[in-house]
């Protein structure tokens, strides 16, 4: 006989399981404790603690940015770097007015895929 799952949790079960995961944060028990008055498989509870953790796996979007002209300095002279980029984990990229977007683009997808 195949167990059957109601639509309303199908649809809600990411949700289910991070109230779960919330209310284990707040009640102090330990984790095979809460899952034994729940009702809960505790491997269950520690796969989707581990998968509604995971960082963000979104693409990142480069967007266009046009300087208006009143960003330069010394006398009409741009700085070595107008535009920086900060990453997390202590990245930067500085670029300046003669940059290669082919670099800056093959350089950008390393650093997302590391």
């Amino acid at each position: 006989m195949t167990k059957r799952i109601s639509e309303e949790n199908q649809t809600n079960h990411p949700r289910r399981w991070q109230a779960h995961i919330d209310s284990l944060g707040e009640s102090g028990l330990s984790r095979a404790e809460y899952c034994r008055q729940h009702n809960l498989s505790y491997h269950a509870l520690n796969y989707w603690q581990r998968k509604l953790s995971r960082p963000s796996t979104k693409k990142t979007t480069l967007v266009p940015v046009t300087l208006p002209t009143a960003l330069m300095r010394n006398g009409g002279q741009h700085n070595q770097a107008e535009l920086q980029i900060l990453l997390p984990g202590k990245i930067s990229v500085s670029v300046g007015d003669n940059f290669s977007p082919v670099t800056l683009d093959r350089l950008l997808t390393v650093l997302e895929n590391r």
